[in-house]
């Protein structure tokens, strides 16, 4: 009797671990009753498994997509395209706005250039933008020390964007600011440029152009046997900032190491140069559901007398679809450089010790944005041997055409 009920349980345990799962089955039924939440693990276990079809990649990608999971399915859709050889106009719509969500905006922009001339339409994808976007951006930097000259500073800034193709994309800012700093004052004008250019997905190339021209106003006051006099001097320094980046994107993950070259023509002291290189990591985090994304940097300023080095960390928190909060802590002990692709100059008398900078963000509509950015800034002279602070108010409007 033991015989026979071994048999039956042996052919019984045969029967059943030489079935296999019906992966296109499952994936299907999940797929027509958008249960995206059960079709995801049958879908990635027939990935690990090596028993997928083009159905269960296809259905795996367009779940992602639909539980907002965009870095994923731009990366399934794109091993659609080159397992299976396929490209068509239903993957690459979805594609591009996998990309377009997931914040890779030039990528999109790319998938963009095989659409079919109905796509293009729908999507309102154009090759072409005299003027991409405008922004307009003022505020003031209020000193703790005004009792002993150190004025608050003003800025203002403006700004526009232009789209040469499906792989070029430039922006150009303006900006003008003046401070009294206790024995003068100054103005400055200020020229930025950058291009982006895509040369593949994820690998973007970014030159720029940083034109400063600030004029320092000095009076001093010569002590005689007669009545003093007051004697006012003015200084014009033209600074240029040639900078240059690569920025690779893997999914999640970014690093762009970039290189400046300085420039600083002053009327008194003559011309001197220096470098700076660096380096920028970010990652998206994906247990947060893409909502939370993570970046740190850091800079060698280097002249013939020292090198100093500038480091940040930053994170941006996506709220809601409409409003997000970004904030960054920068640590210098030092002046004269240049962040964020070099569109950012610190050239202050002062030594900027360190910033702690918060960004809240508005989307009104796709097409106008709204931010207010609060700083917050150590600062210190070394010649009056002094400490004070700044707190920093800027806000700013960005209009998408």
């Amino acid at each position: 009797m033991k015989k026979y009920i071994f048999i039956i349980m042996f052919s019984l345990s045969a029967i059943v671990f030489s079935q296999k799962t019906d992966y296109n089955s499952l994936t299907l039924d999940f797929f027509q009753k958008e249960d995206w939440s059960n079709l995801i693990p049958i879908a990635e276990e027939a990935f690990e498994k090596n028993a997928t079809s083009y159905e269960i990649d296809y259905r795996l990608a367009i779940a992602y997509y639909n539980i907002k999971n965009y870095f994923d399915s731009a990366e399934q859709f794109e091993y659609i395209i080159k397992k299976h050889q396929t490209k068509n106009e239903v993957i690459l719509e979805y594609l591009y706005y996998s990309y377009l969500f997931a914040g890779r905006h030039q990528d999109a922009l790319l998938i963009s250039q095989d659409f079919p001339f109905h796509i293009q339409e729908k999507t309102g994808v154009k090759s072409f933008r005299f003027i991409d976007f405008l922004t307009a951006e003022g505020g003031i930097k209020m000193s703790n020390k005004k009792d002993i000259g150190i004025d608050n500073l003003t800025y203002l800034n403006g700004g526009f964007g232009q789209q040469l193709g499906y792989k070029i994309k430039l922006f150009h800012a303006f900006t003008s600011l003046s401070q009294n700093y206790i024995d003068f004052d100054y103005k400055q004008r200020e020229y930025y440029g950058n291009i982006q250019i895509q040369v593949a997905k994820g690998l973007t190339l970014i030159p720029a152009f940083h034109y400063i021209n600030t004029i320092e106003n000095n009076q001093n006051t010569r002590i005689g046997n007669g009545p003093n006099i007051i004697i006012s001097e003015q200084t014009d320094i033209k600074t240029q900032l040639l900078h240059f980046a690569i920025k690779k994107q893997w999914n999640r993950f970014s690093i762009s190491p970039n290189f400046i070259y300085y420039s600083l023509k002053n009327s008194d002291l003559g011309t001197l140069t220096k470098i700076q290189y660096g380096l920028t990591l970010g990652q998206t985090i994906k247990a947060t559901r893409d909502k939370l994304w993570v970046g740190a940097g850091g800079e060698f300023i280097s002249n013939n007398a020292e090198t100093n080095f500038v480091w940040n960390a930053k994170a941006l928190y996506h709220i809601s679809p409409k409003t997000y909060l970004y904030i960054k802590y920068l640590n210098a002990n030092t002046s004269d450089f240049a962040i964020e692709n070099a569109m950012y100059y610190y050239n202050s008398t002062s030594i900027l010790v360190d910033n702690f900078s918060a960004t809240f963000g508005y989307y009104f509509t796709p097409i106008l944005s709204w931010y207010l950015n609060y700083q917050f800034e150590n600062s210190k002279d070394l010649d009056y041997n002094l400490s004070f602070t700044y707190n920093t108010i800027i806000t700013g409007i960005k209009i998408n055409f």
